[in-house]
């Protein structure tokens, strides 16, 4: 009896490694040669008046969006004639709280083999329809959305294994993508429209597109530099799949061992249910 509940305990632990979440980091870059990338990961355009700073860092890509004004006379932020552009559309800064959605899809030959990929970013604008105030010599920051990529059509184009260094002193491999502007399955502009006087509206756009995707188990703060820290790098979280789980513990419960009763008594809950909107990738 003994024999059989190590050899259950054994199956356990192995599915409960397995049953991990899954971390999906992009790293952003711009095509835009007046952008520079600082050494935090923002996007830094700046001019003789003002500079704006676009930042995704974190779950989800939220928006990030600072704006300094250099001059000594107050700078305004039209957000109704601003927007963000997403293939072709463009989701006006209006100060609605409103859903958005964007599909992007990309064709391409790798190796001489037909690739294609497809992504979907949604998510909810969020930003004051009156201009923002920025008095002389100083900034404000908004953040107006998150993008919420959808990678479920990534499947189309394969992972290659590479190896990352951890805040451990050591290494790993986690699976890796590469883009091109070209083939990128995640494109976007950023364009602001701001003033100094209403007359003489400048405008400004920063284009954005992914170049690179991790797959891994890793949280942020797991590699060598803080992956939640970088302005260019944001992540999403794919939730731990309990299913195989669920189905081990179904199995030895079956097998006339009492493991499921030890581990969890009245507390059990049944994760095939509670998991069943997991992502399907």
């Amino acid at each position: 009896m003994k024999y059989q509940i190590y050899i259950a305990i054994a199956i356990i632990v192995t599915s409960l490694s397995s049953c991990q979440a899954t971390y999906y980091y992009s790293t952003l870059n711009s095509t835009n040669e007046y952008i520079e990338k600082v050494d935090n990961g923002d996007f830094l355009l700046e001019t003789d008046s003002l500079w704006i700073a676009h930042s995704f860092r974190g779950e989800g890509a939220p928006m990030q969006i600072t704006i300094f004004n250099k001059l000594n006379e107050p700078l305004y932020v039209d957000w109704e004639r601003s927007a963000m552009i997403i293939g072709g559309m463009a989701y006006s800064y209006t100060g609605k709280t409103i859903p958005f959605e964007g599909s992007i899809e990309t064709h391409g030959t790798t190796d001489g083999t037909f690739t294609y990929s497809s992504s979907i970013i949604g998510g909810v604008l969020n930003i004051p329809g009156k201009p923002t105030f920025i008095p002389p010599q100083s900034m404000v920051s908004e953040i107006p959305l998150s993008l919420l990529p959808d990678y479920k059509t990534l499947e189309t184009k394969s992972y290659k294994s590479t190896t990352v260094g951890l805040n451990t002193n050591s290494s790993t491999n986690v699976k890796r993508m590469e883009f091109t502007p070209g083939d990128t399955p995640m494109r976007f502009q950023s364009y602001l429209t701001l003033y100094y006087k209403p007359e003489m509206p400048m405008a400004y756009t920063q284009d954005f597109y992914m170049t690179n995707l991790l797959k891994t188990s890793l949280k942020p703060k797991d590699f060598v530099t803080d992956m939640g820290e970088r302005g260019d790098v944001f992540y999403m979280i794919k939730p731990a799949n309990y299913n195989a789980l669920y189905t081990v513990l179904g199995v030895t419960a079956l097998a006339g061992l009492i493991v499921v009763g030890v581990a969890y008594g009245d507390e059990y809950r049944d994760y095939q249910d509670e998991w069943e909107e997991n992502w399907d990738y």
